[in-house]
Parts: C-alpha cells; structure tokens; sequence
C-alpha cells in the first residue's frame, strides 16, 4: 500500500503546479491585453466625432464627374433661409447633424458676413 506521507507530498507537489499554472495563466492574460492595445484594437484615447459632409456629386451623361464638398455655411443657411420664422441652435443641430460647436461657429461666421439676423437668444433667421 502507498504511505500517507508519500501522498501528502503528491498533494503538496499538485498544488504547487496548479499554482503556477494560475500564475501562467494571469501572466499570459496581460500579454495578450498589451498585444491587442499594441494593434490597436483598444486605442489609447476615443478620436473625436467629426461632423458629418454634405457631398454634391455633379453628374453628366450618366457618368459622375464630380464630388464637391458642400460648405457647412451653405447648409445652415439654406435651412434658414427655408424656415419662415427661424430657427434656434438646437433645432440647427437636429437638422444639420453638427455638434454645437460647429452651428454656433457657423452662425457667427453668417451673422459677420450679414445673412442673418439675431431674433431671440440663441435663434436667428435669414436677412
């Protein structure tokens, strides 16, 4: 029959490889984390939302022979200039697409230029 103490040690010696076998485990699982942060799969900072851009695609013929970038100026004010009474910042924003920045950047460069006008805080129509 086998000893007590020599089973003792069998069970001793298993746990000290599990052990190790955990450690292993824990040290590949950081390995593998830093590899997919070194692909970039895991970017290390979010890339900001760009706006969205409105395309004009000039067609002859059946045959695309332009794509021009439509200037987001000319966007918000052909929206004012379609709306009868104004518009204030947010419903520019639901209409354009554009984070806040953008429309009221884009406000300010129209109102400088003297398309549009002020009618209350924060809302303008065209001139």
């Amino acid at each position: 029959m086998v000893n007590t103490q020599t089973l003792q040690q069998i069970r001793n010696e298993l746990q000290s490889v599990v052990k190790s076998i955990q450690q292993l485990n824990a040290s590949v699982g950081t390995i593998v984390a830093a590899f997919e942060k070194i692909n970039g799969e895991e970017s290390p900072r979010p890339k900001a939302k760009r706006s969205p851009v409105r395309k004009k695609v000039v067609v002859k013929n059946g045959v695309v022979e332009t794509i021009k970038r439509v200037p987001s100026t000319k966007i918000v004010y052909d929206i004012l200039r379609k709306s009868n009474q104004g518009m204030d910042i947010a419903a520019l924003m639901k209409a354009t697409g554009y984070d806040q920045r953008k429309v009221y950047n884009t406000t300010f460069r129209l109102k400088k230029e003297g398309k549009i006008e002020n009618v209350g805080r924060g809302a303008y129509r065209t001139v």
